[in-house]
């Protein structure tokens, strides 16, 4: 961290409705002096176990607001940014306050930050959850609900949650391709909907080929991300490439020497 090898990556999202781009998802990856890379599956499980994760948490919120700041003061459009919290950052006492110092050190808009948490945070205590997600949306960020459907899923928990955005795991659309397809395009259609009738927004991950971007807009689903559009790329290649250029649209793909291709089953992918 000290010598800056932690690397911002940015993954687009895609509005489903007329394919522009409507925001990006931050990764952290690993790059070491030797342009060797350590991919998230390697590290993010130690990392939650000594308790490191909150560190580059907040450091890669930093990085988020950096990005944002250079972005406008550059005179670009900013899109919003999502970006995972683990369970041990989220829940410190002066977590919120954290936020809000880097917020006013950057004078960067809390709207365009979308803070994301994993469901399995609310099965021990939906109410002191909510307290906390009230805190952040007070402040001005949006909150997503991340990996759905990967485990612990309930359609409850869509009702009890004080959430702006759900997103649907991978794993979904990868099932849609199996010998139970039939059924688990069902489901995922019904959660769409169920969300469109609870006001919050959808985002289905994992979207790979064009039939799952087919199905997707067919559904009804808010927003897509995956390989389809874009491997996650670094953050200036970002801004050139799909900020600038609008190359982040159905079919198009970065090139595979970004080394981006491995998501790992934690807060930072």
């Amino acid at each position: 961290m000290e010598n800056g090898e932690f690397k911002l990556f940015l993954q687009p999202r895609i509005k489903l409705a007329d394919n522009s781009l409507s925001g990006a998802e931050a990764l952290a990856r690993w790059t070491r002096n030797d342009n060797t890379m350590i991919y998230p599956g390697s590290f993010i499980p130690l990392f939650e176990k000594n308790g490191f994760c909150s560190k580059l948490d907040m450091y890669m919120f930093e990085k988020v607001c950096q990005q944002l700041r250079q972005w406008i003061d550059a005179g670009y459009e900013p899109v919003p940014i999502s970006i995972n919290q683990s369970k041990l950052t989220f829940y410190k006492s002066d977590y919120v306050e954290r936020l809000c110092t880097i917020l006013e050190k950057y004078q960067v808009p809390a709207s365009l930050i979308i803070i994301e948490i994993l469901e399995s945070m609310s099965i021990d205590n939906v109410e002191e959850l909510n307290r906390h997600l009230d805190q952040l949306k007070a402040i001005g960020f949006q909150i997503s609900m991340d990996d759905f459907g990967s485990g612990y899923s309930s359609l409850n928990t869509l009702a009890r949650l004080r959430i702006d955005e759900v997103k649907l795991d991978r794993e979904f659309l990868m099932e849609a391709a199996g010998t139970s397809g039939k059924n688990i395009r069902l489901i995922i259609e019904q959660i769409v909907q169920l969300s469109k009738k609870l006001s919050i927004s959808t985002v289905i991950e994992g979207v790979e080929t064009e039939s799952d971007d087919r199905f997707i807009k067919k559904i009804g689903c808010d927003n897509g991300q995956g390989y389809f559009y874009s491997r996650p790329i670094p953050a200036d290649a970002f801004t050139r490439e799909i900020l600038l250029g609008g190359k982040a649209s159905p079919g198009y793909r970065m090139e595979d020497g970004y080394l981006c291709c491995c998501k790992a089953e934690s807060s930072h992918g």
